[in-house]
């Protein structure tokens, strides 16, 4: 797998911190939402979700869009198609993460791809700032 990214802007890398967590707090929502294992979640999301049982979908909604609309407008994809089956790939080594230790060969796939995600990510600073309003 080529794991290529081309970008003329400049990662802000100060926002690294944030950014990841954002990006690993969409795939723990997602793979929550699906599986309905909340083991991993920090007990003032389990308290949201007590108090607004469409929280955690409506979140999946807004996070997932945010990151794939970043990401397909970063350029770096001939179609949606090639960004939903990375997505897709990440989302499966977080689930198979959560349930056993990854292989070598997943470990590095899935921080490949986690990798190259955050560096688009962090290209866009209309995603970041809006990111930090909305959050901050």
């Amino acid at each position: 797998m080529l794991n290529f990214i081309s970008t003329n802007k400049a990662p802000n890398f100060q926002y690294t911190d944030e950014m990841d967590r954002f990006l690993m707090n969409t795939l723990a929502f997602s793979v929550g939402l699906v599986t309905e294992d909340y083991s991993t979640f920090d007990p003032a999301v389990l308290a949201i979700m007590k108090s607004d049982p469409k929280w955690l979908q409506e979140s999946v909604v807004w996070c997932q869009s945010l990151v794939v609309g970043s990401l397909a407008d970063s350029g770096n994809y001939d179609d949606t198609g090639e960004l939903m089956d990375e997505f897709n790939c990440l989302l499966n080594l977080y689930d198979r993460a959560r349930q056993r230790e990854l292989t070598s060969n997943e470990d590095n796939l899935f921080l490949n791809i986690h990798d190259k995600f955050l560096a688009l990510l962090l290209t866009d600073g209309e995603l970041i700032a809006y990111l930090l309003e909305e959050v901050g």
